[in-house]
């Protein structure tokens, strides 16, 4: 009898990403402090693509990047929605969600000159009202906090869970590494890079460089942003079980 986790890997057995492999590695980083700078060139260096979520209120501001380098800071990444000033959006009104999240996507998308269809829960706080405001919106995702501890596939793409923030990846990645390609895995790490400068074993620039050097650069995993995984799932032609 298969065990709860196994069980989790063998429900769409026949799905693959693109490139035909059955990993895949997104890292997911919020709020857009100046430490994502030091952290795109150290993802750059191992062939690990991020998605980054900004808060375009807070743009230009001392701590943050500025609006006129994102577009080359982030090449090769995702830039995605945090909202504009970073609240708890589960106690905004209607209105005050569609500004925050629908303002923000539009600065961000201007600057870009492309449509950013991604979001990231501020302090991961969401409720259905939440959720329905961002569908409407059209946002295509919106990441959650909520730490599954293994690779499942999302079954809402509007609340994703993540495998586990990045301090708690370094103990997953030789998990995640090992799984038979027989079966899909996504390993979804969110975090912050400002964290990264605490010097902690676990949330510092040594810790996450290490990290990079042992999942990046293989040819077995689609390093891939997390826009990127929500199409290719978003394509299938049947949804995934709870």
């Amino acid at each position: 009898m298969l065990s709860v986790v196994e069980s989790i890997y063998t429900q769409h057995s026949d799905f693959r990403f693109p490139g035909g492999v059955a990993k895949a590695l997104v890292l997911s980083m919020d709020d857009g402090p100046v430490q994502d700078r030091r952290l795109v060139e150290l993802l750059d260096c191992y062939g690990i693509r991020g998605t980054f979520h900004l808060n375009s209120g807070r743009l230009g501001q001392p701590g943050y990047v500025a609006p006129e380098e994102i577009g080359s800071l982030y090449a090769g990444h995702e830039v995605s929605t945090h909202s504009v000033s970073h609240p708890y959006l589960d106690s905004l009104s209607r209105a005050e969600l569609v500004t925050e999240v629908g303002d923000d996507r539009a600065a961000l998308s201007r600057i870009l000159g492309r449509d950013v269809r991604g979001h990231a829960y501020p302090f991961g706080a969401c409720n259905a009202t939440v959720i329905e405001i961002l569908d409407e919106l059209g946002i295509t995702y919106a990441r959650t906090v909520d730490q599954t501890r293994d690779f499942r596939l999302p079954d809402n793409l509007l609340a994703w869970d993540p495998s586990c923030h990045h301090s708690a990846a370094g103990e997953l990645a030789d998990t995640f590494l090992a799984l038979p390609d027989s079966n899909p895995a996504l390993f979804f790490i969110y975090g912050h890079s400002w964290e990264l400068d605490s010097g902690e074993p676990t949330n510092s620039w040594a810790y996450m460089e290490n990290l990079a050097h042992k999942l990046g650069g293989r040819s077995d995993i689609w390093y891939a942003t997390a826009i990127e995984v929500a199409d290719s799932i978003g394509a299938m032609p049947r949804t995934f079980d709870a």
